[in-house]
């Protein structure tokens, strides 16, 4: 005998989270290659970096926790942390052509939502 099977409409699309901001998406992902495994990537990621700022930021977020713009929600907060990060460098007279070699500062300017162009962009004009 054959019984009608109840069918369930799904109410809603899957959404996927992008591995570098975990914004989420239902669309307008890419897979990516990043270093030695593969990733989703959201397109506003796609557009801002490069394929190695990529891959730096997801072995940051990989090793140390949290994802790019966790503790920003504003242009303004960024701007203040990456003053911030100004003050402590001219404070210990670190040198802004390596700052990319600082980690905790390359994490922590991550996690603010500033990319690695910026962070260096950034700190040459509120240093000089």
């Amino acid at each position: 005998m054959i019984t009608s099977e109840l069918v369930r409409e799904k109410k809603r699309l899957s959404s996927v989270k992008c591995v570098l901001c975990e914004s989420i998406s239902n669309s307008n992902f890419k897979i990516k290659k990043i270093g030695m495994s593969f990733g989703i990537v959201c397109e506003d990621c796609l557009r801002t970096f490069s394929n190695k700022e990529m891959e730096l930021i997801n072995n940051m977020i990989t090793a140390f926790g949290g994802y790019f713009g966790m503790l920003s929600n504003s242009k303004e907060i960024s701007y203040s942390k990456l003053k911030e990060i100004a003050e402590d460098c001219k404070t210990l007279n670190k040198d802004i052509d390596n700052i990319e070699n600082d980690i905790k500062t390359l994490h922590s300017a991550f996690l603010y939502g500033i990319s690695p162009r910026q962070l260096v962009q950034g700190l040459k004009l509120l240093i000089n």
